[in-house]
C-alpha cells in the first residue's frame, strides 16, 4: 500500500512525500522478512530524493542495497541501485566515488546483458573522466560503451565512426 502511495507521489512530480512514502515501504517489507522488496522501495526512495534535490539523504537511502540484490543473484537491479548511488554522490562532487560506482555497475549491466544500462553508464563514466581532463579515458569509455551494443541505432554508429578519429590519428 506504501509504494503504491510513493509511486502515486512520484508520478505528481511530489518527491520528498514519494520519499517518505517509498522509506516508510522500505521498513515494512523488512519487517516482513522481504529484504529484495525493502532494497527496492530504498531505490525508488533514493531516486526520489535526488530529484528531490537531496544527494546526501539519496546516498544514505541507497548504500547497501547493491548488496543485497548481488546475493540475490539480481545484477541489474545491483547495477542500478550502484547507478543511482553514484548519481547522489556525483551530485555531491565526490567524482572519484562515482567514477567507481558507475564502473561498478556497467559491469553488472554487461553481465546482465543490459545494453542500453551499460551504454548509459560507460556515458556517465565518459563525463566524469571528461570533467576530469581525461580525455583519452573519456574517449575510451564511450568507444567501450558503444562498442558492447549489439544492435546499435544510426546516432550510435555515427558516434562510434566519430569515435575511431582520434585512435586513427593517433595511431598513424
Amino acid at each position: 500500500m506504501l509504494a503504491e502511495v510513493g509511486k502515486s507521489l512520484y508520478q505528481a512530480r511530489r518527491y520528498r512525500p514519494a520519499a517518505e512514502s517509498f522509506s516508510k515501504a522500505a521498513t515494512e517489507y523488512d519487517a516482513l522478512g522481504d529484504v529484495l522488496l525493502g532494497a527496492e522501495m530504498r531505490n525508488n526512495q533514493c531516486v526520489s530524493l535526488l530529484l528531490a534535490k537531496k544527494p546526501r539523504q539519496a546516498v544514505e537511502a541507497v548504500q547497501g542495497t547493491s548488496a543485497l540484490f548481488l546475493e540475490a543473484g539480481q545484477m541489474k537491479k545491483a547495477g542500478m541501485a550502484l547507478a543511482n548511488e553514484a548519481t547522489a554522490l556525483q551530485d555531491l562532487g565526490e567524482k572519484k566515488s562515482a567514477l567507481e560506482l558507475f564502473t561498478q555497475a556497467a559491469e553488472l549491466f554487461q553481465t546482465a546483458n543490459e545494453e542500453d544500462l551499460y551504454l548509459q553508464a560507460m556515458q556517465s563514466v565518459s563525463g566524469l573522466k571528461l570533467k576530469s581532463r581525461n580525455l583519452i579515458g573519456a574517449i575510451f569509455s564511450m568507444q567501450k560503451g558503444i562498442d558492447g551494443v549489439e544492435k546499435p541505432t544510426w546516432k550510435q554508429k555515427l558516434l562510434k565512426n566519430l569515435l575511431k578519429i582520434p585512435d586513427n590519428l593517433l595511431n598513424k
